[in-house]
């Protein structure tokens, strides 16, 4: 008995990937010594069964299905008899896709996502390189006197290292500052330039009584530490002076409880929530019992949660035509980050599309999520961020995990790829090479701590803070971070820089993630690598709009292609820290390739590897020639444009 489907090869389902709804796909199986075999499906309500008849190739049985019209995610899996047993075939129970296997009982499905393709996302976002900011630690404006609230203390030394000072019940007594602003990043444009920057994602820099400003206190108005309205429209007009856009963070599943809107301590003028149930802001909140007992972000007192599906609050965030989103949209910002998107109802963020959308055509809105966003539930219900109505792009921490456990030796080639394959084949084109490719950002540990191996799992706070990399742990760790923010320019989606790790900046979770800047302490070689990778991908059009497919290799080696119309790069990885590795494959012996790192033309028969070294190749032969004996590749080209 032999029977086999691979929803990643075009031999048994094309076309490939997620589908505009209403397209025709051809469901295929290899297979011998069964009968009966059929497909079953389930889209919403319905399910169906069609008979697989024998293909133009032996042992092949094939079916050819309409999608449905409406958009959602359509599943499928088979039946089969064999040797008067009934048995049933699907993927493998991680929900990845690929090559399955046979089951006795009720299998899982193979998932094919159906969007309207309804909207193009910008160039200008998919093309970009993006940087994030976490505005009190990037940089100081020159002659700024920034305000502070009661509860802030103000680092003397720029060097100090950020620290919780809490009270005996864990609550915050002090929020420490180090003076960033909005000021700051204005001025330091010019040296984000060298990086090919053309994206800044800015953590929150509306009003509140924190340093990381996810407790708003007011939409309205910019934080009196960073700045003012007249500030933020002179980084969006210095920005795109340079060709950049700026990303703002849209904190909306919660407000902070010292805000206008709530009031709890009746530091603000007006009527809070907290302090009359004849406030205008009453219906935002979810009281249980008022005033003292509401629903919180996580059960954190200071972040009330919002009623987000109340008129009154969609009406503020993005509906009345001086609403929130609209405000900061017109005066420069080029989209919005939405923090927490699994807690924002699917119709608040169509809705705060549509007004982004009637604001231009060229505003991107990205969503925090961190599982694969394609087919994420979230308190029991099934997510429609990809359904070409909500997000066109989501921070993509599955791309940060799978990397890092690859660098680490926790997962071979084969399953990091594996890994890549599924969000390729889940996520509608668009959003695929949209995606927001982290591996360093504000809620985890600094990647070159990461990288290293070194966790803080069984140390103090203090041991956390005080702790340096040893020189060989940290070579170690510069090594591989060489290599995983190479993959980052190489790979499909847009790749993000969090500040500070392309100057060596260490540290675990937050707060010991989010230092200052190292200014006049950078890591120059680190510098320098970020500087020459981001210029590799910005002027090479394979590694921005290139089709992606994976190569079969040794399992600490990872290869893989990017293919843009005719030409092709060859991305090639070896993370052993001890062992040469060499790369052969059929399509390639006698072919010359240029090395875009070394710039040496090189023969192709056998690439070599140094450890812990990459190779990215732009090859002379154009793809059709070159993969004209590979069927699946060949398909790829012909099937499958970006």
């Amino acid at each position: 008995m032999y029977f086999k489907h691979d929803s990643f090869d075009l031999k048994f389902r094309e076309p490939f990937g997620a589908l505009p709804s209403g397209s025709r796909v051809t469901i295929s199986v290899e297979a011998q010594d069964v009968m009966n075999i059929q497909v079953h499906t389930f889209f919403k309500e319905r399910e169906h069964h069609f008979d697989l008849l024998p293909g133009h190739a032996d042992g092949t049985f094939t079916c050819s299905i309409e999608m449905p019209k409406d958009v959602g995610l359509f599943w499928y899996d088979f039946s089969f008899d064999a040797f008067n047993k009934h048995y049933y075939y699907g993927p493998h129970g991680d929900n990845m896709g690929g090559e399955g296997r046979i089951y006795e009982t009720s299998p899982p499905s193979f998932q094919i996502t159906l969007y309207d393709d309804c909207r193009k996302v910008p160039e200008w976002y998919t093309d970009g390189i993006m940087y994030q900011i976490f505005p009190d630690r990037f940089a100081k404006g020159k002659d700024i006197a920034p305000e502070y609230f009661p509860n802030s203390l103000i680092h003397g030394s720029w060097n100090d290292s950020p620290h919780y000072f809490r009270r005996e019940d864990g609550a915050i007594a002090y929020w420490d500052y180090f003076g960033g602003n909005l000021a700051g990043i204005t001025e330091k444009l010019d040296y984000l330039k060298q990086f090919h920057v053309t994206i800044l994602y800015l953590n929150p820099i509306f009003e509140a009584n924190s340093n990381h400003k996810y407790n708003t206190a007011d939409y309205s108005r910019i934080a009196r530490e960073f700045g003012d309205e007249s500030s933020f429209k002179t980084l969006c007009r210095e920005a795109k002076k340079r060709g950049m856009h700026i990303i703002l963070d849209g904190v909306f599943s919660h407000t902070g409880d010292d805000s206008i809107y709530f009031n709890k301590y009746g530091h603000y003028p007006g009527t809070g929530a907290y302090q009359s149930k004849k406030s205008p802001y009453y219906s935002w909140y979810r009281f249980s019992d008022y005033p003292d007992e509401y629903e919180s972000w996580w059960g954190i007192g200071n972040m009330p949660n919002v009623e987000e599906l109340d008129p009154a609050y969609q009406a503020y965030i993005f509906g009345d035509d001086n609403a929130i989103v609209r405000k900061w949209t017109r005066a420069g910002a080029a989209g919005w980050r939405l923090d927490v998107a699994d807690e924002l109802p699917d119709a608040f963020i169509e809705g705060l599309k549509t007004a982004l959308m009637e604001e231009g055509e060229e505003h991107v809105l990205i969503g925090e999520v961190w599982e694969n966003a394609s087919n994420k539930i979230s308190y029991g219900v099934q997510r429609q961020y990809f359904m070409g109505r909500e997000l066109d792009s989501v921070m993509n921490y599955p791309f940060r995990e799978a990397f890092v456990d690859f660098f680490l030796y926790k997962i071979t080639s084969g399953e990091t790829m594996r890994r890549m394959m599924s969000l390729y084949e889940t996520y509608p084109r668009g959003q695929f090479m949209a995606n927001m490719n982290l591996i360093g950002s504000h809620d985890r540990a600094r990647i070159l701590t990461v990288l290293s191996g070194v966790t803080g799992f069984q140390m103090s706070e203090a041991g956390k803070e005080a702790f340096h990399l040893a020189p060989d742990q940290r070579l170690l760790a510069v090594k591989r971070l060489k290599l995983i923010s190479l993959v980052q320019m190489t790979f499909p989606g847009v790749p993000c820089i969090y500040y500070g790790d392309e100057a060596g900046m260490e540290g675990f979770e937050d707060p010991y993630n989010r230092g200052p800047y190292p200014w006049g302490r950078e890591d120059r070689e680190l510098i320098t690598w970020y500087q020459n990778i981001t210029r590799l991908r910005a002027r090479n059009k394979p590694l921005v709009r290139g089709r992606f497919y994976p190569m079969a290799s040794d399992d600490d080696l990872l290869v893989y292609l990017r293919i843009y119309k005719q030409t092709v790069v060859l991305c090639a990885f070896n993370r052993s820290d001890s062992e040469y590795k060499t790369y052969k494959h059929a399509s390639l012996h006698g072919r010359i390739g240029r090395d875009l790192l070394g710039h040496l033309w090189e023969k192709l028969d056998g690439i070599t590897l140094a450890p812990l070294t990459a190779k990215i190749y732009r090859l002379q032969t154009p793809a059709h020639t070159l993969f004209k004996n590979d069927r699946e590749i060949q398909g790829l080209l012909s099937n499958y444009e970006v």
